[in-house]
């Protein structure tokens, strides 16, 4: 802190003095939080524009092939940014040759590459906030300058908005990336909530049940076995878990053949639907009977609370 590098250069401070260093640094916190949200707001507003130009996504894009998953309501980043304002921040180069060519020149301008996929970040008011692209290769990349946290894409959902979504399941499921919230919207046949990464679950998950607090949720989280040999921890089932406990939902990972997680390297539930010799039939079975399960304790939650005698006065 300020005090500590006074003291260690033999300066003492008064009490007023610490209290106007404190109030100093109160002030630039205040004012570069203010200048980021400007910036995601301007982000904001460029994303926007470009997703009513984009066309739609089809399913031909390799990342979808590959991963089985629907185009859904995705789009594509167009070849060029003519049909942009000319004021735009967003440049489109056509390889990544070009889009590091044009980051160098500029700084402050979200560069996007041709022909990569385009998913929207709406938080729970419908507002869309960023972009994730998703290279062939399947490289996932945010806008920069905006805002990630506390934002989702709903999948499976036609583009119907989250009333529609939450209203039509069950339950709230959310998962991490689109192709895992694919797998799982196709298996269960309503709508999925893709939060992205393991680190945005919680949050996606305190919004959902804040608005929506009587719907139970689950988690359908990553098993990141593979990272505990490596990092020491399984930040997919970490965070999954955390999440649920949050909103007193229930978090549910993918069960593999025996031997299938470790020689063939699967984590998610798009690696059962896909990779393993499960097939997607394991995914309604393990999500599926989660889903009943949670579904009938709401149910004779609700029959309990109706059997209630109320006492005379």
């Amino acid at each position: 802190s300020i005090e500590i590098r006074w003291k260690a250069k033999g300066y003492s401070l008064t009490d007023e003095q610490k209290a106007e260093l404190i109030t100093q640094a109160a002030i630039k916190q205040q004012n570069r939080k203010a200048e980021q949200h400007a910036q995601q707001i301007k982000v904001a507003d460029a994303i926007q524009q470009l997703l009513t130009i984009a066309p739609a996504a089809n399913s031909e894009h390799p990342y979808l092939k590959e991963k089985h998953a629907r185009p859904g309501d995705l789009r594509i980043v167009p070849q060029n940014a003519d049909d942009l304002p000319n004021d735009s921040i967003i440049k489109i180069g056509q390889n990544w040759q070009e889009v590091k060519v044009l980051r160098d020149e500029n700084p402050n301008s979200i560069v996007l590459t041709a022909g990569d996929l385009l998913l929207s970040a709406q938080d729970i008011h419908g507002q869309i906030w960023s972009v994730q692209t998703i290279q062939a290769s399947g490289a996932k990349l945010f806008a920069a300058g905006s805002r990630k946290e506390n934002n989702f894409h709903i999948v499976g959902n036609n583009d119907q908005g989250l009333e529609a979504a939450i209203s039509t399941a069950p339950v709230i499921v959310i998962a991490e990336g689109y192709a895992t919230a694919d797998t799982l919207s196709q298996a269960l046949d309503y709508p999925v909530i893709a939060a992205f990464d393991s680190g945005n679950l919680p949050k996606v998950a305190q919004d959902l049940h804040e608005k929506y607090p009587h719907k139970p949720i689950i988690i359908a989280g990553d098993d990141d076995h593979h990272l505990e040999s490596t990092l020491g921890k399984n930040p997919g089932k970490e965070k999954a878990l955390e999440a649920a406990s949050f909103v007193d939902g229930v978090a549910v990972f993918p069960v593999f053949a025996p031997n299938e997680q470790i020689s063939k390297k699967l984590n998610d539930f798009n690696d059962l639907a896909n990779k393993s010799s499960l097939g997607i039939e394991a995914v309604k079975r393990q999500v599926g009977s989660v889903v009943e399960k949670v579904s009938q304790q709401v149910k004779q939650d609700s029959l309990l609370k109706l059997q209630v005698p109320i006492e005379p006065k």
